[in-house]
């Protein structure tokens, strides 16, 4: 059986750094596509859902993040190849997104790439949870991105604070060293 890694692995890739997350989904690759480019399924688990005109490269995707998120940016469209392989700017970052056939489901693999080595557990945190979330959303479980007054989720996800740690401590990152969360 293919190993099916939780956490990312911190990868240098030249002046660069890369997080990558594998994940084996029970669900194929047509279905977790749509979990990764229709509008209404990223509201449900990415925490920058976006809208993207022009499914080709070079296209600009609008980022519709939720009020407690900084404003950002468009981005870009770096490759597109449904249902196997999304890349996309995001901020500064590049994310790439492939899927692959595995047994009857599919293989997810996340490469977040940045210039900064001391935000990787900061984010490696963070898609840790969007991470958990999208697999609640492709199981049809509701993800708790509003409270029940309708209030969005808080701008630090509960959960993140001891990844972030877990994360450091993996990656060799002190406290003093990390990049703080934006806003905080």
């Amino acid at each position: 059986m293919p190993i099916d890694r939780r956490h990312a692995v911190l990868e240098q890739r030249g002046e660069r750094w890369a997080l990558v997350f594998e994940r084996v989904l029970p669900w194929p690759p047509e279905r977790v596509w749509r979990a990764l480019t229709e509008r209404g399924e990223l509201e449900r688990w990415h925490p920058t859902p976006f809208s993207l005109e022009q499914p080709e490269p070079g296209a600009t995707l609008a980022f519709q993040p939720p009020q407690q998120v900084p404003d950002m940016g468009p981005g870009r469209l770096l490759e597109y190849d449904p249902p196997r392989l999304l890349e996309h700017t995001w901020f500064e970052d590049e994310l790439r997104w492939e899927l692959s056939e595995e047994g009857t489901g599919c293989r997810l693999k996340l490469v977040h790439t940045f210039e900064d080595r001391f935000k990787a557990a900061r984010d490696g945190a963070g898609w840790h949870l969007c991470l958990q979330a999208l697999e609640e959303a492709l199981k049809g479980t509701p993800h708790a991105r509003r409270s029940a007054d309708g209030q969005q989720e808080p701008r630090i996800p509960e959960g993140w604070s001891e990844l972030n740690d877990e994360y450091q401590r993996l990656f060799g990152i002190s406290t003093e060293m990390a990049t703080p969360v934006p806003g905080t």
